[in-house]
């Protein structure tokens, strides 16, 4: 594997890690109901373009929230000096609070969107596939504790440090939607996947969580020791 993709991978993994994390799921349920046309009967490759669309969805908000905020950073003359001298030494302790939040030692207070009956059923009267499209929209903005610590903790810094605006919120974005896609069209080839793919989910999910966190707690302790407090000790 070339090194300078495991960033594009991390970035797509902490993606899937926020759709299969407990607190999405009802958000999740509800989209794979739009897609599915809530039975489940829809043609395979008619869930998969609602599958696609709202997968775009989810990548265009993304990528409008991080490249906003990456771009300015990075454009800005003072800032982007400031963090290019002290980007190593500002990871420390964002990867240490993002890694606690994930371990539930910290809490964030984020409310998300209603994503239940009453936005699907609104979403109906846009037409499948812009409806979708939306839908990936709306959820994106969704964020929970786990998902704000993901995007904002790390996906953010990530981005910042590889100067990638677009590319990396992309890749999160595809990874955000990918299980749900993947459960809605086999759903909707007939595989009767749902109960099992989401108590799967539930279980993989929390220890994902928690083996992330604790990366995230290791990667952001040895920062902070290697560049705050050995200087400071020297």
């Amino acid at each position: 594997m070339n090194l300078e993709s495991i960033p594009l991978i991390s970035a797509l993994w902490l993606g899937i890690l926020t759709s299969i994390s407990p607190c999405p799921l009802a958000s999740n349920i509800a989209a794979m109901c739009y897609i599915t046309g809530g039975t489940g009967r829809l043609e395979g490759r008619k869930a998969s373009r609602m599958g696609i669309y709202y997968t775009l969805g989810r990548m265009i908000a993304y990528t409008m929230v991080a490249g906003v905020v990456v771009k300015g950073l990075l454009t800005v003359p003072v800032v982007a000096q400031f963090l290019q001298k002290n980007m190593n030494m500002m990871l420390g302790p964002v990867l240490l609070c993002a890694g606690l939040v994930m371990l539930d030692f910290l809490s964030l207070n984020f409310r998300g969107v209603d994503a239940g009956n009453g936005l699907v059923e609104r979403l109906k009267t846009r037409g499948p596939f812009w409806g979708s499209l939306f839908l990936g929209v709306v959820l994106a903005f969704s964020f929970c504790p786990v998902s704000a610590a993901l995007f904002f903790g790390s996906l953010i810094p990530l981005a910042v440090a590889q100067k990638s605006p677009v590319l990396f919120p992309l890749m999160y974005g595809a990874g955000t939607a990918a299980p749900v896609v993947a459960a809605a069209v086999a759903l909707a080839l007939g595989v009767d996947i749902t109960g099992r793919f989401f108590q799967a989910g539930r279980r993989f999910g929390g220890f994902a969580k928690r083996a992330t966190g604790f990366v995230f707690v290791v990667v952001g302790s040895y920062y902070i020791y290697e560049f705050i407090l050995s200087g400071m000790i020297a």
